[in-house]
């Protein structure tokens, strides 16, 4: 997950992804359970780097990390390299222009377990991380990119901790423009929807004369997609659920480390 996190952070930007580096955290290896962690760990970034040619370049493994002998949770972290080929067709994920066509990229499953939701709102840890399909990875990130390279996208941002509603909050704080997102027809479950946190999803803010141009590249290349809404000024907001001014979701996050 932390790798092709990395490298959807990569892509988000406009980059190829060339290679990682990394450090690998983990508690007591003499412990069987933290050793199998660390054992799994490998295979896995052995796994998603072969498949996305992201290989590891560097890195360096520390063990014994814990506190009146409790282990820490085993803690991988990615570093990664990309190559801008041209500084022109970089991109950011602030949004840009009001009434711009607002893209979810990527199926939403509503996968909570290990989310930030679950942990922030219940406390609650346990569960498996969500499923990681390395062939829409792969593919969805190189459709985005060629995207990007085609000059189709305002703004493109990876969709990660918190889910939906926190990476739309993210491309709002910063920028002059919030949200008006329509929730789809057939939705069944609420909090599922915008604090899920399956993987392989971008959000891409477009003009209205280029969705045409858009939808066939998504088609051709057999990416999932929905139209989720649209830019406007001055408020957040998600239809019949919520409304706030966007400076006022500027403040909260802004300000509450201080108060705090």
């Amino acid at each position: 997950q932390i790798v092709c996190e990395n490298w959807r952070n990569l892509i988000s930007v406009g980059a190829k992804p060339i290679a990682i580096t990394n450090c690998l955290n983990f508690g007591n290896p003499e412990n069987p359970e933290v050793m199998g962690e660390f054992a799994e760990c490998l295979i896995g970034i052995k796994e998603s780097c072969e498949f996305l040619n992201f290989p590891v370049v560097s890195g360096n493994v520390s063990f014994y990390n814990g506190t009146n002998n409790k282990n820490i949770f085993p803690t991988p972290v990615i570093g990664g390299v990309g190559l801008i080929s041209d500084i022109n067709y970089s991109i950011n994920h602030q949004f840009k222009k009001n009434n711009s066509i607002i893209i979810l990229l990527g199926k939403t499953f509503g996968h909570l377990e290990q989310s930030s939701f679950y942990e922030e709102i219940y406390s609650l840890t346990e569960g498996l991380p969500p499923e990681i399909n390395l062939n829409n990875e792969k593919n969805n990130g190189d459709c985005v990119l060629e995207i990007i390279k085609n000059k189709l996208a305002n703004s493109v941002h990876d969709v990660s901790s918190g889910g939906l509603i926190v990476a739309l909050a993210e491309m709002s704080i910063g920028s002059n423009y919030g949200v008006k997102i329509i929730k789809p027809k057939k939705l069944t479950n609420l909090i599922k929807y915008f604090f899920g946190e399956d993987q392989s999803r971008y959000i891409l803010e477009i003009d209205k004369k280029n969705i045409e141009k858009l939808e066939k590249i998504l088609k051709n290349n057999n990416v999932y997609y929905e139209i989720i809404g649209t830019t406007q000024k001055e408020y957040f907001e998600i239809e019949g659920e919520l409304k706030i001014d966007t400076k006022k979701l500027y403040n909260v996050n802004n300000k509450w480390y201080n108060n705090y």
